[in-house]
């Protein structure tokens, strides 16, 4: 991870997550944000690839307005797999208790998918993290909300700040809960490709 910076000192993050540009910066990124319009809509039933086709689409909305390769852009996105089901973000509050309820005492797959355009090509891939919820109950998870992390927030929880308290355990890399599998994606920068 230490080589990330040294990789890619500055990027544009095609996307307006505070977490996702607060985990660039601590790693020595220098990032700018440029956030994307784009149809998140899709038929797709594998998360993996759900979130790697709506990360090369944002990639893709923000090539067609920047068409030229100057500096790497990142786009991801994130996504829950919870019994066979896909979840995102919560439309309100309601729905965010019911997203919540379901994961109180269980695990759920976090899937991040992302997308990189860097050296004037596009990379692309998908990492899955193994989280398991606390027994929370109601009262707790209305206290949660009160909050107000789980606006914007696919599953309706963020892992950075009072999110992590109804986290008990993460398997795999903690930064695809984030939303940004910065592990994978170093993998891809350090491989001979790039040598």
């Amino acid at each position: 991870m230490a080589d990330f910076a040294t990789l890619i000192p500055s990027m544009i993050l095609a996307s307006g997550s505070v977490a996702r540009r607060a985990l660039l910066e601590s790693l020595g990124v220098t990032v700018k944000i440029h956030k994307t319009g784009c149809d998140e809509t899709h038929n797709e039933t594998n998360p993996a690839k759900a979130t790697e086709i709506l990360a090369k689409r944002k990639l893709a909305s923000y090539q067609r307005e920047y068409p030229h390769y100057e500096i790497p852009v990142l786009s991801c996105d994130t996504m829950i797999s919870f019994q066979g089901s896909l979840i995102g973000k919560p439309q309100n509050r309601e729905k965010a208790f019911v997203q919540l309820s379901q994961f109180d005492g269980k695990k759920h797959e976090v899937h991040s998918g992302w997308a990189l355009w860097y050296q004037d090509k596009v990379y692309s891939g998908s990492d899955v993290a193994l989280v398991s919820f606390k027994k929370l109950g109601p009262e707790r998870i209305t206290t949660y909300l009160d909050t107000e992390e789980w606006m914007g927030a696919a599953g309706s929880y963020r892992l950075q700040g009072a999110g992590r308290s109804l986290v008990e355990k993460i398997e795999g890399d903690e930064a695809i809960v984030i939303g940004l599998p910065l592990s994978q994606i170093s993998e891809i920068l350090v491989a001979p490709l790039f040598v």
